[in-house]
């Protein structure tokens, strides 16, 4: 399984402005990057200037094991 290295913390933007979400990634693969955009989990590869989705999930587990799935096969 892949394990994630935490990257920023949840943060508070003020009033009205509500959070900013965590950011992952995973571990090895530094560009692979984990976000949680509304009320589902997105992987996106750093490497290029717009940053490419690689997976979607509704849950970070499923996000996982989806990347797993692609990074052993590739």
């Amino acid at each position: 399984m892949l394990k994630l290295t935490k990257l920023k913390n949840t943060q508070w933007m003020g009033n009205g402005m509500g959070t900013a979400t965590a950011e992952w990634a995973v571990k090895g693969h530094e560009h692979i990057q984990l976000r949680q955009v509304g009320y589902a989990w997105m992987a996106f590869d750093t490497r290029q200037e717009l940053h490419t989705r690689l997976a979607r999930a509704y849950t970070r587990r499923e996000l996982l094991e989806i990347l797993f799935t692609k990074l052993e096969t590739a």
